[in-house]
Protein backbone atom coordinates (compact mmCIF):
# COMPACT_ATOMS: atom_id res chain seq x y z
CA UNK A 1 0.00 0.00 0.00
CA UNK A 2 2.68 1.92 0.77
CA UNK A 3 4.56 1.63 -2.72
CA UNK A 4 1.27 2.37 -4.39
CA UNK A 5 0.78 5.70 -2.43
CA UNK A 6 4.50 6.75 -3.48
CA UNK A 7 3.58 5.72 -6.81
CA UNK A 8 0.72 7.93 -7.00
CA UNK A 9 2.08 10.92 -5.29
CA UNK A 10 5.04 10.60 -7.99
CA UNK A 11 2.22 10.11 -10.73
CA UNK A 12 0.41 13.46 -9.43
CA UNK A 13 4.10 15.62 -8.85
CA UNK A 14 5.29 14.97 -12.53
CA UNK A 15 1.20 15.69 -13.98
CA UNK A 16 1.78 19.13 -12.30
CA UNK A 17 4.81 20.09 -13.52
CA UNK A 18 4.01 18.79 -17.11
CA UNK A 19 3.39 21.21 -19.33
CA UNK A 20 1.97 21.07 -23.19
CA UNK A 21 4.05 21.79 -25.99
CA UNK A 22 2.63 24.52 -27.88
CA UNK A 23 3.37 24.64 -31.60
CA UNK A 24 0.83 26.94 -32.88
CA UNK A 25 -3.05 28.37 -32.92
CA UNK A 26 -6.27 27.58 -34.95
CA UNK A 27 -7.91 30.21 -36.95
CA UNK A 28 -10.55 30.36 -38.41
CA UNK A 29 -11.95 32.97 -41.18
CA UNK A 30 -14.67 33.31 -42.95
CA UNK A 31 -14.22 34.65 -46.21
CA UNK A 32 -16.66 36.56 -48.16
CA UNK A 33 -14.52 36.06 -51.65
CA UNK A 34 -15.00 31.99 -50.92
CA UNK A 35 -18.47 32.16 -49.56
CA UNK A 36 -17.10 29.85 -46.48
CA UNK A 37 -15.05 29.43 -43.13
CA UNK A 38 -11.10 28.78 -44.07
CA UNK A 39 -9.21 27.26 -41.25
CA UNK A 40 -5.70 28.69 -40.62
CA UNK A 41 -2.59 27.58 -38.56
CA UNK A 42 -0.33 30.37 -37.08
CA UNK A 43 3.04 29.84 -35.21
CA UNK A 44 4.99 32.77 -33.73
CA UNK A 45 8.78 33.10 -33.27
CA UNK A 46 10.61 32.46 -30.08
CA UNK A 47 10.85 35.85 -29.24
CA UNK A 48 7.30 37.13 -30.71
CA UNK A 49 5.50 37.10 -26.60
CA UNK A 50 9.07 39.03 -25.27
CA UNK A 51 8.68 42.15 -26.89
CA UNK A 52 5.87 44.53 -28.14
CA UNK A 53 8.23 46.23 -30.94
CA UNK A 54 9.28 43.92 -33.40
CA UNK A 55 7.80 43.12 -36.73
CA UNK A 56 8.48 39.86 -38.72
CA UNK A 57 7.92 38.13 -42.28
CA UNK A 58 5.46 35.75 -42.68
CA UNK A 59 5.71 32.55 -44.68
CA UNK A 60 2.28 31.67 -46.19
CA UNK A 61 2.19 27.75 -46.49
CA UNK A 62 -0.08 26.07 -48.54
CA UNK A 63 -1.18 22.07 -47.61
CA UNK A 64 -0.46 24.02 -44.34
CA UNK A 65 -2.68 21.78 -42.05
CA UNK A 66 -2.00 20.89 -38.61
CA UNK A 67 -0.71 17.42 -38.63
CA UNK A 68 0.66 18.00 -42.01
CA UNK A 69 3.27 20.39 -43.47
CA UNK A 70 2.86 22.72 -40.91
CA UNK A 71 4.53 20.92 -37.71
CA UNK A 72 7.43 20.00 -39.39
CA UNK A 73 7.88 23.29 -41.72
CA UNK A 74 7.23 25.29 -38.72
CA UNK A 75 9.97 23.67 -36.63
CA UNK A 76 12.88 24.08 -39.87
CA UNK A 77 11.82 28.12 -39.53
CA UNK A 78 12.61 28.17 -35.86
CA UNK A 79 15.34 26.08 -35.79
CA UNK A 80 16.78 27.92 -38.71
CA UNK A 81 16.36 31.44 -37.61
CA UNK A 82 17.07 30.88 -33.89
CA UNK A 83 20.92 29.63 -33.86
CA UNK A 84 23.74 31.60 -32.85
CA UNK A 85 24.47 31.34 -36.66
CA UNK A 86 21.17 32.10 -37.98
CA UNK A 87 20.06 31.17 -41.79
CA UNK A 88 16.65 32.55 -41.95
CA UNK A 89 15.22 35.73 -40.10
CA UNK A 90 12.74 34.93 -37.45
CA UNK A 91 9.37 34.30 -39.17
CA UNK A 92 5.50 33.68 -38.59
CA UNK A 93 4.16 30.71 -40.01
CA UNK A 94 0.62 30.36 -41.14
CA UNK A 95 -0.63 27.29 -42.41
CA UNK A 96 -3.56 26.90 -44.76
CA UNK A 97 -5.59 24.17 -44.27
CA UNK A 98 -6.42 22.77 -47.10
CA UNK A 99 -10.39 22.32 -47.99
CA UNK A 100 -10.82 22.20 -51.49
CA UNK A 101 -8.01 21.07 -52.73
CA UNK A 102 -8.21 20.43 -56.19
CA UNK A 103 -10.46 23.45 -56.46
CA UNK A 104 -8.42 25.72 -54.94
CA UNK A 105 -4.97 25.34 -56.87
CA UNK A 106 -6.15 24.93 -60.36
CA UNK A 107 -5.74 27.56 -62.29
CA UNK A 108 -8.00 26.58 -64.95
CA UNK A 109 -11.06 23.96 -65.25
CA UNK A 110 -9.99 20.82 -66.91
CA UNK A 111 -11.80 17.02 -66.44
CA UNK A 112 -7.95 15.41 -66.95
CA UNK A 113 -6.89 13.83 -63.88
CA UNK A 114 -3.30 12.67 -63.22
CA UNK A 115 -2.87 9.61 -65.04
CA UNK A 116 -4.28 11.10 -68.18
CA UNK A 117 -8.00 9.61 -67.73
CA UNK A 118 -11.70 11.95 -67.52
CA UNK A 119 -13.02 12.63 -64.26
CA UNK A 120 -16.11 14.17 -63.71
CA UNK A 121 -15.37 14.81 -60.20
CA UNK A 122 -12.51 17.43 -61.52
CA UNK A 123 -15.42 20.02 -62.78
CA UNK A 124 -15.49 21.80 -59.62
CA UNK A 125 -11.58 22.69 -61.20
CA UNK A 126 -10.21 26.17 -61.76
CA UNK A 127 -10.72 28.19 -58.40
CA UNK A 128 -6.66 28.85 -57.91
CA UNK A 129 -7.56 33.22 -58.78
CA UNK A 130 -10.49 32.97 -56.24
CA UNK A 131 -8.10 31.33 -53.79
CA UNK A 132 -5.36 33.33 -54.65
CA UNK A 133 -7.79 37.00 -53.98
CA UNK A 134 -8.75 34.98 -50.86
CA UNK A 135 -5.24 34.88 -49.49
CA UNK A 136 -3.99 38.89 -50.81
CA UNK A 137 -7.60 40.66 -49.50
CA UNK A 138 -8.64 38.56 -46.95
CA UNK A 139 -6.21 36.20 -45.46
CA UNK A 140 -3.06 38.95 -45.29
CA UNK A 141 -4.89 42.04 -44.41
CA UNK A 142 -6.57 39.97 -41.23
CA UNK A 143 -2.90 38.63 -39.96
CA UNK A 144 -1.13 42.32 -40.66
CA UNK A 145 -4.33 43.99 -38.47
CA UNK A 146 -3.76 40.85 -35.37
CA UNK A 147 -0.18 40.17 -35.71
CA UNK A 148 3.11 41.79 -35.58
CA UNK A 149 4.05 41.80 -39.48
CA UNK A 150 6.83 43.43 -41.35
CA UNK A 151 6.23 43.42 -45.34
CA UNK A 152 8.28 40.60 -46.18
CA UNK A 153 6.25 37.56 -47.05
CA UNK A 154 6.85 34.33 -48.69
CA UNK A 155 4.61 31.96 -50.10
CA UNK A 156 4.87 28.29 -50.53
CA UNK A 157 3.07 25.21 -51.88
CA UNK A 158 4.05 21.64 -52.74
CA UNK A 159 2.47 19.80 -55.26
CA UNK A 160 -0.69 20.29 -57.08
CA UNK A 161 -0.62 23.46 -54.46
CA UNK A 162 2.86 24.59 -55.85
CA UNK A 163 0.35 25.72 -58.98
CA UNK A 164 -1.08 28.68 -57.25
CA UNK A 165 2.00 30.00 -55.86
CA UNK A 166 3.08 30.00 -59.51
CA UNK A 167 -0.29 31.22 -60.69
CA UNK A 168 0.48 33.78 -58.23
CA UNK A 169 3.55 35.21 -59.83
CA UNK A 170 2.51 34.91 -62.78
CA UNK A 171 -0.90 37.36 -61.65
CA UNK A 172 0.06 39.34 -58.29
CA UNK A 173 3.51 39.29 -58.29
CA UNK A 174 3.12 42.53 -55.86
CA UNK A 175 1.50 40.14 -53.57
CA UNK A 176 4.61 38.05 -52.26
CA UNK A 177 8.45 38.89 -51.98
CA UNK A 178 9.42 35.39 -52.47
CA UNK A 179 7.40 32.02 -54.21
CA UNK A 180 8.49 28.55 -53.82
CA UNK A 181 7.36 25.61 -55.70
CA UNK A 182 8.26 22.31 -54.66
CA UNK A 183 8.04 19.62 -57.55
CA UNK A 184 4.84 21.32 -58.34
CA UNK A 185 1.95 19.79 -60.95
CA UNK A 186 3.24 21.65 -64.17
CA UNK A 187 1.61 18.26 -66.22
CA UNK A 188 -1.98 20.30 -65.08
CA UNK A 189 -3.82 21.06 -68.67
CA UNK A 190 -1.78 20.07 -70.94
CA UNK A 191 1.04 22.10 -69.01
CA UNK A 192 -0.85 25.13 -68.95
CA UNK A 193 1.23 27.11 -66.21
CA UNK A 194 4.43 25.86 -68.80
CA UNK A 195 2.81 27.68 -71.76
CA UNK A 196 2.05 30.67 -69.70
CA UNK A 197 5.53 31.35 -68.93
CA UNK A 198 5.98 33.26 -72.67
CA UNK A 199 3.07 35.44 -71.39
CA UNK A 200 4.98 36.19 -67.96
CA UNK A 201 8.15 37.29 -70.11
CA UNK A 202 5.96 40.45 -71.79
CA UNK A 203 4.48 41.42 -68.57
CA UNK A 204 6.49 44.45 -66.78
CA UNK A 205 9.57 44.38 -64.87
CA UNK A 206 9.38 42.93 -61.38
CA UNK A 207 10.64 44.70 -58.38
CA UNK A 208 13.59 42.20 -56.39
CA UNK A 209 10.78 38.99 -56.41
CA UNK A 210 12.26 35.95 -55.85
CA UNK A 211 11.29 32.63 -57.18
CA UNK A 212 12.62 28.95 -55.96
CA UNK A 213 11.68 25.21 -58.07
CA UNK A 214 12.24 22.28 -56.55
CA UNK A 215 11.98 18.66 -58.61
CA UNK A 216 13.99 15.48 -58.85
CA UNK A 217 14.99 13.67 -61.56
CA UNK A 218 13.00 10.31 -61.12
CA UNK A 219 10.24 10.44 -63.54
CA UNK A 220 7.07 8.35 -62.93
CA UNK A 221 6.39 5.21 -65.10
CA UNK A 222 3.00 5.88 -65.36
CA UNK A 223 1.54 9.46 -65.72
CA UNK A 224 3.55 11.74 -67.14
CA UNK A 225 6.44 10.42 -68.32
CA UNK A 226 7.76 13.71 -68.97
CA UNK A 227 9.33 16.10 -66.03
CA UNK A 228 7.93 19.47 -67.40
CA UNK A 229 9.19 21.02 -64.05
CA UNK A 230 12.69 20.30 -65.64
CA UNK A 231 11.31 21.77 -68.80
CA UNK A 232 10.23 24.69 -66.61
CA UNK A 233 13.56 25.42 -64.82
CA UNK A 234 15.23 25.45 -67.72
CA UNK A 235 13.57 27.96 -69.80
CA UNK A 236 14.18 29.97 -66.72
CA UNK A 237 17.62 29.51 -66.59
CA UNK A 238 18.25 30.08 -69.97
CA UNK A 239 16.28 33.15 -70.32
CA UNK A 240 15.81 35.19 -67.31
CA UNK A 241 12.75 37.59 -66.55
CA UNK A 242 13.39 41.19 -65.39
CA UNK A 243 13.47 41.86 -61.17
CA UNK A 244 13.02 38.25 -60.83
CA UNK A 245 15.81 36.30 -58.86
CA UNK A 246 15.32 32.97 -59.88
CA UNK A 247 16.79 29.71 -58.15
CA UNK A 248 16.14 25.84 -58.67
CA UNK A 249 17.27 22.50 -57.20
CA UNK A 250 17.05 18.83 -58.66
CA UNK A 251 17.66 15.98 -56.64
CA UNK A 252 19.23 13.10 -58.05
CA UNK A 253 16.91 9.17 -58.57
CA UNK A 254 17.44 8.68 -55.13
CA UNK A 255 14.87 11.12 -54.11
CA UNK A 256 10.83 11.46 -55.50
CA UNK A 257 7.96 13.07 -55.06
CA UNK A 258 7.49 12.13 -51.55
CA UNK A 259 10.52 12.36 -50.38
CA UNK A 260 11.82 15.72 -51.29
CA UNK A 261 9.59 18.35 -49.24
CA UNK A 262 11.85 19.08 -46.26
CA UNK A 263 14.97 18.65 -48.34
CA UNK A 264 13.47 21.29 -50.80
CA UNK A 265 11.84 23.48 -48.19
CA UNK A 266 15.71 23.48 -46.19
CA UNK A 267 17.18 24.53 -50.07
CA UNK A 268 14.58 27.13 -51.10
CA UNK A 269 14.54 29.14 -47.37
CA UNK A 270 18.57 28.96 -47.74
CA UNK A 271 17.76 30.27 -51.41
CA UNK A 272 15.15 32.71 -50.70
CA UNK A 273 17.47 34.64 -48.01
CA UNK A 274 21.08 33.93 -49.65
CA UNK A 275 23.36 36.27 -47.56
CA UNK A 276 21.36 36.31 -44.72
CA UNK A 277 23.44 33.72 -42.55
CA UNK A 278 26.46 35.16 -40.64
CA UNK A 279 29.33 33.09 -39.76
CA UNK A 280 30.69 32.57 -36.06
CA UNK A 281 33.14 34.91 -36.25
CA UNK A 282 30.77 37.89 -36.65
CA UNK A 283 31.37 38.34 -33.08
CA UNK A 284 34.98 38.97 -33.34
CA UNK A 285 34.30 41.42 -36.04
CA UNK A 286 33.39 45.15 -35.97
CA UNK A 287 29.60 46.36 -35.50
CA UNK A 288 29.99 48.14 -38.43
CA UNK A 289 30.83 44.85 -40.90
CA UNK A 290 27.60 43.34 -39.64
CA UNK A 291 25.69 46.45 -40.15
CA UNK A 292 26.56 46.53 -43.75
CA UNK A 293 26.15 43.54 -44.15
CA UNK A 294 22.43 43.59 -43.36
CA UNK A 295 22.46 46.54 -45.44
CA UNK A 296 23.30 45.47 -48.71
CA UNK A 297 20.84 42.11 -47.71
CA UNK A 298 18.16 44.68 -46.77
CA UNK A 299 18.39 46.21 -50.48
CA UNK A 300 19.02 43.15 -52.12
CA UNK A 301 16.05 41.70 -50.78
CA UNK A 302 13.62 44.95 -50.94
CA UNK A 303 12.75 44.80 -47.25
CA UNK A 304 14.71 45.85 -43.96
CA UNK A 305 16.47 42.93 -42.12
CA UNK A 306 18.65 43.20 -39.09
CA UNK A 307 20.38 40.58 -36.52
CA UNK A 308 18.21 39.44 -33.88
CA UNK A 309 18.03 41.41 -30.85
CA UNK A 310 19.31 38.63 -28.44
CA UNK A 311 21.71 37.25 -30.52
CA UNK A 312 23.77 41.38 -31.15
CA UNK A 313 23.29 41.56 -27.48
CA UNK A 314 25.35 38.48 -26.83
CA UNK A 315 27.98 39.84 -29.25
CA UNK A 316 28.21 42.78 -27.01
CA UNK A 317 28.62 40.70 -23.64
CA UNK A 318 30.83 38.61 -25.57
CA UNK A 319 33.63 41.47 -26.58
CA UNK A 320 32.65 42.82 -23.16
CA UNK A 321 33.84 40.11 -20.21
CA UNK A 322 34.72 36.58 -22.61
CA UNK A 323 38.59 36.55 -23.46
CA UNK A 324 38.55 32.54 -24.41
CA UNK A 325 39.35 33.36 -27.92
CA UNK A 326 40.81 36.91 -28.46
CA UNK A 327 41.26 39.51 -25.71
CA UNK A 328 38.26 41.65 -24.37
CA UNK A 329 37.37 44.79 -26.58
CA UNK A 330 35.43 47.12 -24.67
CA UNK A 331 35.32 49.69 -27.60
CA UNK A 332 33.73 46.97 -29.92
CA UNK A 333 31.49 46.30 -26.81
CA UNK A 334 29.50 49.18 -26.94
CA UNK A 335 29.69 49.26 -30.92
CA UNK A 336 27.73 46.23 -30.39
CA UNK A 337 25.27 47.27 -27.82
CA UNK A 338 24.94 51.36 -29.85
CA UNK A 339 23.94 49.01 -33.02
CA UNK A 340 20.92 47.00 -31.40
CA UNK A 341 19.84 50.43 -29.84
CA UNK A 342 19.47 51.44 -33.28
CA UNK A 343 18.06 48.64 -34.54
CA UNK A 344 15.43 48.46 -31.46
CA UNK A 345 15.18 51.71 -30.10
CA UNK A 346 12.16 50.89 -27.70
CA UNK A 347 13.83 47.51 -26.33
CA UNK A 348 14.73 48.47 -22.41
CA UNK A 349 17.49 45.67 -22.06
CA UNK A 350 19.10 46.81 -25.01
CA UNK A 351 19.51 50.06 -23.93
CA UNK A 352 20.58 48.76 -20.51
CA UNK A 353 23.35 46.91 -22.03
CA UNK A 354 24.96 50.10 -23.65
CA UNK A 355 24.73 51.35 -20.21
CA UNK A 356 27.27 49.18 -18.79
CA UNK A 357 28.99 48.93 -21.82
CA UNK A 358 29.47 52.88 -21.63
CA UNK A 359 30.31 52.43 -17.32
CA UNK A 360 32.38 50.01 -18.12
CA UNK A 361 34.33 52.24 -20.85
CA UNK A 362 34.80 55.32 -18.20
CA UNK A 363 31.79 56.94 -19.58
CA UNK A 364 29.59 58.36 -17.08
CA UNK A 365 27.16 60.75 -18.95
CA UNK A 366 26.63 58.35 -21.85
CA UNK A 367 25.67 55.57 -19.44
CA UNK A 368 23.32 57.68 -17.24
CA UNK A 369 21.53 58.76 -20.38
CA UNK A 370 21.40 55.16 -21.63
CA UNK A 371 20.50 53.74 -18.46
CA UNK A 372 17.63 56.83 -17.88
CA UNK A 373 16.15 55.45 -21.53
CA UNK A 374 15.96 52.32 -20.44
CA UNK A 375 13.74 53.09 -17.31
CA UNK A 376 12.19 55.11 -18.97
CA UNK A 377 10.42 52.06 -21.43
CA UNK A 378 10.27 49.81 -18.43
CA UNK A 379 9.59 51.55 -14.89
CA UNK A 380 10.42 48.43 -13.56
CA UNK A 381 14.03 47.64 -14.26
CA UNK A 382 15.39 47.54 -10.86
CA UNK A 383 18.88 47.37 -12.19
CA UNK A 384 18.40 50.75 -14.13
CA UNK A 385 17.21 52.37 -10.89
CA UNK A 386 19.96 51.21 -9.07
CA UNK A 387 22.82 52.24 -11.90
CA UNK A 388 20.97 56.05 -12.01
CA UNK A 389 21.26 56.27 -8.28
CA UNK A 390 24.97 55.88 -8.61
CA UNK A 391 25.43 57.42 -11.32
CA UNK A 392 24.16 60.92 -10.43
CA UNK A 393 25.92 60.21 -6.86
CA UNK A 394 29.31 60.04 -8.77
CA UNK A 395 28.61 62.57 -11.03
CA UNK A 396 27.43 65.45 -8.72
Amino acid sequence: MFRLIATVILFLSFSVNAQDIKIGETQVLKSEVLNESREYYISFPKSYDKNNYTSYPVLYLLDGDMHSFFQVFSGMVNQMSVDASPTIPEMIVVGIASQNRVRDSSPTNSLTQYGGKTNDALSVTGGADKFIQFIKEELIPTINRKYRTSDYKVLVGYSFTGLPVIQSLYTTPETFNAYMAIDPSMWWDNQYMLKQLTHFYKKPALDKRRLFIATTERVTEVYPKENYVAEFIKRLTNKSKDGLYFDSITFGKDENHHTMQVLSFYKGLRSVFEGYMIDDHARFRSAKALETHFYNLSNKLGAKFQLREDLLNWFGYERLYNNQFVDIDVNRAVEFFELNTQYYPLSSNAWDSLGEGYMIQGNDSAALISYEKSLQLNPNNKNAQEKIAQLKSKLN
